[in-house]
């Protein structure tokens, strides 16, 4: 499980703060056994069931008004937990590029998930 704020600290560079926009990317580890853990959660298996199972390495690539209250959300599980966060456990901070607004860093969320799914092709990239 990560450390708040200590852990998104290497990610963060001059002129951006913990509180900014960006992009993050958080690596994930299934459970032990992910298909009894994902039944015993959801009714229904979605399309990209396969690809977590065989996966060589679990990415969530999200975006954020504010990196670390997001961050904080996601391990804490206050709000808006994604399903595949339910699951999975959070291992470590993959990456943030920090972006100069909000409307930006939700811009290229997707892109940045792309673009990381092409450059690994084992892992399973998931984004919203």
């Amino acid at each position: 499980m990560i450390q708040l704020p200590g852990d998104i600290e290497p990610h963060l560079i001059d002129g951006f703060e913990w509180s900014d926009s960006g992009v993050y990317a958080l690596v994930l580890t299934p459970p032990d056994d992910l298909e009894a853990e994902w039944d015993a959660i959801f009714e229904s298996r979605p399309d990209y069931f396969e690809a977590l199972q065989t996966a060589e390495t679990i990415v969530y690539v999200g975006a954020a008004k504010n990196v670390l209250s997001r961050l904080e959300d996601h391990v804490e599980g206050r709000v808006r937990k994604a399903a595949l966060l339910q699951v999975c456990e959070i291992e470590s901070v993959r990456n943030i590029w920090w972006m100069e607004s909000t409307d930006k860093a939700f811009e290229r969320e997707s892109g940045i998930a792309i673009a990381m799914q092409n450059e690994y092709p084992s892992y399973y990239v998931h984004s919203r």
